[in-house]
């Protein structure tokens, strides 16, 4: 039987490419250069061979696993308050529950994400590792997250007093006394080393590791570092043109890179395409759905079914309600075999796999998937029968041309490369398919937000709003989907105390960027 997903990544966890981090530290430059060029081939291979990313994934047992979690878990529990606006209108999902499912979709990181308005000119992390005119950028990226160690992965610096391992390192407040005390009594022992980090003394911190701030560490000189007997290990990455002080970081000996020198490749490499929590969208479909939940069949709608985190929501409803998901997407990278796609797949492994195939009478939700494009589904005999029948419609289409998810032509970036273009044939279309399909006094969840090409501001929540609104639909505001802490994020604006972000709140002290869930009512 096939197997239409990867599981746990052991081709690179267990590869030789798999370094120590003092191995690569004390690379020489043309051997890191040569470790930079091993690791992509390794990775690269795996990918188009393997069908396994560079992310460690999980086995099918742990698959399972999640998959069952998910229908008894308690999304309620998301709903949080708004300490800005005193809203209960934040949807705060910190659960890694669901994600499993990215592992029907490899080409996940294989999407390119645009900036510009050029819509070939847009990168994937796949093309950091696969592209030669990439392999400069890499090196660089490389040296900064593994060589040293931006991300404080394996190393931190050590602090005046530090006594965190007070029985295996030295304590003191001055930073010629800790080398002195290192090298004459703790390196022998060959637990941890350490290396010295060329940075300014004082110097504000804005890294990515918020826990560092206003941490006062141990700083040695040029002067000092010339004079002190340092093995040239230790030194590999001193830059005295960048600073004439460096930052002692200690670290322990023997750990391997990866794992967790992935998360490197997908917050700083490049953006990259990133699913929607299936938990979420369980919330949203169960607390749309309430008034009509003892309702012989419900129809629930998702025009833009992306990389399946909406489709295994639907799966995992509750069990006392009957649930048919319907989605229409036309990336034909999600093609399987006997006209089937990575949908039908995942969503017959949730069904045969997990709790709900078990007693006498299982109970599962089921679904149906069209490969067209939801600006011209409306034209399909079979879609037609389910004209004004849907009970609630939710999607996260397309941000424009912010990422190209496949290279097919009909992909709607490609349909419509203007963005002006892609609001009347895309954007526009679709919400009239939408509307007219729509049951009375149902929803209509949009979670869309506005997006940056070429430094301009693209309106596509008002448009959204505004389309919706001239074709009748109710607008009854948003929820506030927030998003992920991510290292270094939520940059603070000195002048007014707040994010820079465009969309934040403010969750139990905590600043967090959001995407808008746009809510729509059709009446009766």
């Amino acid at each position: 039987m096939t197997k239409w997903f990867y599981e746990k990544n052991v081709y690179l966890l267990e590869h030789k490419v798999n370094k120590t981090f003092e191995e690569v530290l004390w690379m020489t430059t043309d051997e890191f250069r040569q470790w930079v060029k091993d690791l992509r081939e390794v990775v690269v291979f795996a990918w188009d061979n393997l069908g396994i990313p560079p992310r460690v994934g999980y086995n099918e047992e742990e698959i399972v696993d999640q998959f069952n979690k998910m229908t008894s878990f308690p999304v309620h529990e998301f709903e949080q308050v708004d300490e800005l606006t005193g809203e209960k209108d934040v949807i705060r999902n910190t659960s890694v529950i669901g994600n499993a499912v990215n592992q029907f979709f490899p080409t996940m990181m294989k999407t390119r994400i645009n900036y510009t308005k050029d819509v070939n000119k847009g990168k994937s992390i796949y093309d950091y590792f696969a592209k030669d005119e990439l392999y400069e950028t890499f090196v660089t990226y490389a040296s900064r997250h593994f060589k040293r160690d931006s991300f404080y992965h394996y190393s931190n610096p050590v602090k005046v007093f530090d006594r965190s391992h007070v029985e295996k390192l030295p304590v003191t407040n001055e930073a010629e006394e800790w080398i002195h005390l290192f090298e004459k009594n703790y390196r022998q022992r060959g637990e941890y080393d350490y290396w010295l980090e060329s940075t300014e003394e004082g110097k504000e911190y804005t890294g990515y590791n918020e826990k560092l701030k206003n941490q006062k560490y141990l700083f040695l000189t040029k002067d000092q570092i010339e004079k002190l007997q340092i093995p040239d290990n230790c030194k590999t990455n001193v830059n005295f043109e960048k600073s004439e002080t460096c930052r002692i970081r200690v670290f322990k000996l023997g750990q391997k890179l990866f794992p967790v020198g992935l998360k490197a490749f997908r917050v700083s490499f490049c953006q990259y395409a990133v699913n929607f929590p299936p938990l979420t969208a369980k919330y949203l479909y169960e607390k749309f759905t309430k008034h009509i939940r003892n309702q012989e069949r419900i129809l629930i709608y998702d025009p833009s079914a992306g990389w399946g985190g909406r489709l295994l929501g639907a799966m995992s409803i509750n069990d006392e309600m009957n649930i048919h998901y319907i989605g229409t997407d036309p990336n034909t990278d999600h093609s399987t075999e006997n006209g089937r796609t990575k949908y039908h797949e995942f969503a017959d492994f949730f069904n045969t796999q997990t709790n709900r195939s078990y007693g006498l009478f299982p109970k599962t939700h089921s679904y149906e998937i069209f490969q067209q494009g939801s600006e011209v589904i409306h034209e399909d005999k079979k879609f037609q029968s389910y004209r004004g029948k849907l009970d609630l419609i939710f999607t996260s289409p397309p941000y424009f041309a912010k990422e190209a998810y496949s290279e097919d032509e009909e992909q709607s970036y490609k349909k419509f490369s203007q963005y002006d273009s892609w609001r009347e044939g895309f954007l526009k279309k679709t919400l009239e398919t939408c509307v007219e399909w729509l049951n009375n006094d149902r929803y209509l969840l949009w979670n869309i937000a506005d997006a940056v090409f070429d430094g301009e501001m693209l309106p596509l929540e008002k448009d959204s709003i505004d389309i919706l609104t001239d074709l009748g639909m109710h607008y009854l505001g948003k929820l506030k989907m927030s998003l992920a802490q991510m290292p270094g994020g939520n940059r603070i604006d000195e002048e007014t105390g707040l994010p820079k972000a465009k969309n934040f709140c403010k969750v139990n002290g905590i600043w967090l960027k959001y995407e808008p869930v746009l809510i729509f009512y059709k009446p009766l």
